[in-house]
């Protein structure tokens, strides 16, 4: 098992999402918008109820600031989460496309647990310290830290994987806000970075209500890995067992520790 299998697993992290559409504007599908429509009722209020000024209705820098106090306030009460996600991976220069379903389960500050349903079960376990990545089926388990994993990864999304600190990646990052045309209930959020242009492309669709992000779509070179985030059930009673990972009894674990 190579370490390069983390990279789809821990790119729903984006998400929450997190949580997909499409690469120049995030556009959900008309099944999802339909039903989004039904949940998420157009507003101009903030997340904190306060009435929007004309100019965030319109767009520009009250939209943009509107939409990165909303999610900074978002990101603030956020202590738990659990959710279904589908993901689409596109590997441009290989001429590969994966789909992935299954579950995501959060807890502030660190704690994560992913869990693969879809197209083969796979568990990823981390405390932004220690990293696991267990295959059920080939009865295999990969340890790492994760600071081994930031560094496998040439610190391409150094910045971008602190999940649950959404907030700060405004600080990091350009932001452009936009409201999405096909959605009006929707906002595109597009963060690239300030010291390093070019690396990397983050679009959050965010709700018009209280900035949930509940769709991204991240571009690294010639990768896209667009995610959804479905039914998110947020600061939910869980336990803290649910992500501690010990490797059942004849697991082959194999240790990566540079």
């Amino acid at each position: 098992m190579k370490l390069s299998i983390i990279l789809p697993a821990l790119a729903v992290l984006l998400t929450v999402s997190a949580r997909a559409g499409e690469i120049k504007k995030i556009k959900p599908s008309a099944g999802h918008a339909g039903k989004a429509a039904a949940k998420i009722a157009v507003s101009t209020r903030t997340a904190g109820g306060k009435e929007l000024h004309p100019a965030e209705e319109s767009g520009g820098a009250g939209l943009k600031n509107a939409a990165i106090s909303g999610l900074k306030e978002w990101d603030s009460k956020l202590e738990t989460l659990r959710t279904r996600f589908s993901q689409e991976v596109d590997f441009f220069d290989a001429g590969l496309k994966q789909h992935i379903e299954g579950v995501l389960s959060y807890m502030k500050p660190d704690l994560l647990k992913i869990e693969h349903i879809k197209p083969a079960r796979q568990l990823v376990y981390t405390d932004k310290k220690e990293l696991w990545v267990y295959k059920p089926e080939d009865s295999q388990a990969v340890r790492t830290s994760w600071a081994a994993w930031k560094k496998n990864q040439s610190g391409n999304f150094s910045g971008i994987m602190d999940f649950g600190n959404y907030a700060a990646l405004t600080e990091k990052n350009n932001v452009s806000v936009v409201r999405n045309a096909a959605a009006p209930y929707y906002l595109t959020m597009t963060l690239t970075p300030k010291n390093e242009p070019g690396l990397y492309t983050l679009e959050l669709a965010l709700s018009s209500t209280d900035y949930f992000p509940a769709e991204a779509s991240l571009t690294v070179d010639k990768t896209v890995i667009r995610t959804r985030l479905e039914n998110p059930e947020k600061n939910a009673a869980l336990d803290k067992a649910l992500f501690r990972f010990v490797p059942p009894k004849g697991t082959e674990v194999l240790e990566f520790k540079n």
